[in-house]
């Protein structure tokens, strides 16, 4: 097939995008920032142009207030400040999704059908292929539906294996700019941190699989797995805390059931060592996120098990991950794919973890309902392990009073008191046995 791809300057290249047109851009660390600040040095010629994304990382100059005269954005996973600020206020839109369905939203019926995919991709390789470098997720089913691409060619992106490959044809707009890609400040776990990821590790066997997010508290859990044998990744997101684990040799991914021998994931964020190792060894293959973050994709690996977080739950056992006080602050990602995909694992189990006080311990995260305005997550019905720095409560099959007398046993001993409270008046059981 004739290559349909024009060379060009960027500047050049952004008045190819005219007004009105829905701009889906690439993500997290492969995040296309000097695109976007070409359109906002353009936005005189914008007055409807739509944008979405999911984590954005680089200065959000396209959210600054003012540019919603020129730019609207929405997104499905509200990452920073900006972002969030921008929905509290009305200048930009949160869609509800889980991830794994974000890519249904470019194709033929979605809601938001691209004009253009912007994404950053590495040079080409011997065959001719683009690699997605740090994003395949919903970045390369973007390029796939939009009706024209604009590449940023970086020659230092990491190249990164998988389906994650642009070819020539794909592309109509090839754009040379070199820069690093994001990176993320390195967190250091806490005495609270380390005492949950005691918890969370002796819940994982060997030869299991591992979904795990970023942050302090995923980073401590991996770092207490270095005795493990024979574990696996199997995650959305591929974070610095497996490399140390990948080079202590317990992960070999010798018993995945779904690409064994090699880490999968959607997406990569992390630091500048993690990267360069994944450009200059094939350990990591990368899917778009319909396919990594399908439960029944997750559940065929034996021994699935997933490592989410919370803002806070209630006696009943609804996890709320997306709001705080009624306000927006992120999105379900894709923690409810995990859940419902390690539940349709052979010996998965899922857990969600949390320390048991927000606000320097003023308050519980473990709340007899859930707050005004906050919203379900995940659902009482699917919640398997739930995991604080007081221990472990297992909901999965257990009646309401069951779980809700195991949560408060987690529950920082300054509110168990107020919490059994709560179990008293909204459990009738708990006043039926107590009677008896």
């Amino acid at each position: 097939m004739m290559s349909r791809c024009r060379e060009m300057s960027l500047s050049a290249a952004v008045t190819e995008i005219t007004d009105g047109s829905k701009v889906v851009l690439g993500h997290g660390a492969v995040t296309p920032n000097c695109v976007v600040e070409e359109l906002v040095r353009q936005r005189e010629r914008f007055r409807a142009l739509q944008i979405f994304h999911l984590i954005y990382l680089g200065d959000p100059v396209h959210l600054e207030r003012g540019m919603e005269q020129h730019m609207r954005v929405c997104s499905p996973f509200l990452s920073g400040g900006a972002m969030r600020h921008a929905v509290r206020e009305g200048r930009a839109d949160f869609i509800p999704r889980h991830f794994s369905q974000v890519p249904m939203l470019f194709g033929e019926g979605g809601a938001f059908q691209p004009d253009w995919a912007v994404v950053q991709v590495t040079p080409p390789d011997a065959e001719g292929r683009y690699s997605c470098s740090l994003s395949s997720d919903y970045t390369l089913p973007a390029a796939r539906c939009a009706k024209r691409v604009l590449a940023v060619v970086n020659p230092e992106l990491p190249y990164i294996g998988g389906d994650n490959f642009l070819r020539a044809e794909e592309i109509d707009i090839l754009v040379t700019h070199a820069s690093q890609p994001h990176t993320l400040p390195t967190a250091t776990p806490g005495e609270v941190d380390l005492e949950i990821a005691r918890y969370c590790a002796e819940l994982i066997p060997d030869r299991a699989t591992l979904q795990i997010g970023i942050g302090a508290l995923p980073d401590a859990v991996l770092g207490l797995l270095k005795g493990h044998k024979d574990l696996g990744i199997h995650t959305e997101l591929l974070t610095p805390g497996v490399l140390e684990l990948y080079q202590s040799g317990a992960i070999t991914g010798r018993y995945k059931g779904v690409r064994p021998g090699v880490m999968t994931a959607a997406f990569t964020m992390g630091d500048e060592a993690l990267y360069r190792f994944l450009g200059e060894h094939r350990v990591l293959e990368q899917y778009p996120v319909d396919w990594v973050n399908d439960p029944y994709v997750i559940g065929q690996n034996e021994r699935m098990i997933s490592i989410n977080s919370c803002i806070e739950l209630d006696l009943y056992g609804q996890v709320c991950a997306e709001k705080v006080g009624g306000e927006m602050f992120s999105g379900s990602g894709g923690q409810v794919d995990y859940v419902r995909g390690a539940r349709l694992s052979k010996g998965g189990k899922s857990i969600i973890a949390l320390p048991s006080t927000a606000k320097g311990g003023a308050l519980s995260r473990i709340v007899p309902v859930l707050g005004h305005g906050n919203v379900v997550t995940t659902g009482r019905n699917d919640v398997d392990f739930i995991v604080t720095e007081y221990g472990v409560a297992a909901l999965a099959g257990r009646s309401e009073l069951q779980r809700a007398e195991a949560l408060v046993s987690i529950a920082h001993p300054a509110f168990r008191e107020e919490l059994e409270r709560a179990v008293w008046e909204h459990f009738p059981a708990k006043r039926f046995w107590s009677n008896q």
